[in-house]
């Protein structure tokens, strides 16, 4: 069964865990968008691919997610309650959560579809789903594929997608998009800055975070 990657963040999970340290302000960036999004999301809250708890934490998400061992220790200090599993086949029971998280990690997926799907699975009737990413086209997106052309050890196990495929696999999945964030507007090599989300598409934005409840 195609899974989650595991190995590279259970190898160099403390180079993952440092990253949000060394830059801190795309991190608090990317949360802010994130924390927006999440406004007026039903409880309890899951993060599948919640790695060492740095959206987690903050948010205040319930549960977490991840088959990394390394990363799920990381996330249990920082508060989280921790569940080891993969995003295509999670053990949560039917209609367990008023919010899914998915942040970052849908371009770690080997089968996003069947993730999203599950999603659906386990999202209450009025729950929502909010996918945090870094789009392909975008000029952070294009950074990023460069270093996995070069064999970057996460990266080149990355796939990236633009904002029409993202939506497109949403609504494969059984979602409609209702809300939309952008940040992270300053291009690699700019002075790092922490800059407030905006909501809809901004132009030239790397980070995006779509919001999607169940299709009617």
């Amino acid at each position: 069964m195609a899974v989650m990657v595991v190995d590279p963040f259970e190898k160099f999970w403390l180079e993952y865990d440092n990253w949000y340290d060394e830059h801190p302000n795309i991190y608090r960036s990317e949360l802010w968008a994130v924390e927006l999004a999440s406004r007026g999301v039903p409880r309890p809250w899951v993060e599948i691919g919640v790695g060492s708890g740095r959206f987690a934490a903050p948010l205040g998400v319930d549960v977490g997610l991840d088959p990394s061992e390394r990363l799920l220790e990381l996330a249990s200090r920082r508060g989280v309650k921790v569940v080891k599993g993969f995003a295509e086949s999670t053990p949560f029971p039917d209609g367990s959560f008023g919010g899914v998280f998915v942040i970052i990690t849908i371009c770690f997926l080997d089968e996003p579809l069947k993730a999203l799907r599950e999603a659906r699975r386990i999202l209450k009737p009025e729950g929502r789903l909010v996918v945090g990413f870094i789009p392909r086209d975008s000029p952070w997106g294009t950074f990023y594929s460069r270093l996995k052309e070069r064999g970057h050890k996460f990266y080149s196990h990355a796939r990236f997608y633009s904002l029409s495929e993202l939506t497109g696999m949403l609504e494969l999945s059984g979602f409609e998009t209702e809300l939309l964030v952008s940040t992270l507007r300053n291009p690699p090599g700019s002075p790092e800055v922490l800059e407030p989300p905006v909501l809809g598409l901004a132009p030239g934005a790397s980070f995006l975070v779509v919001r999607a409840r169940a299709a009617r």
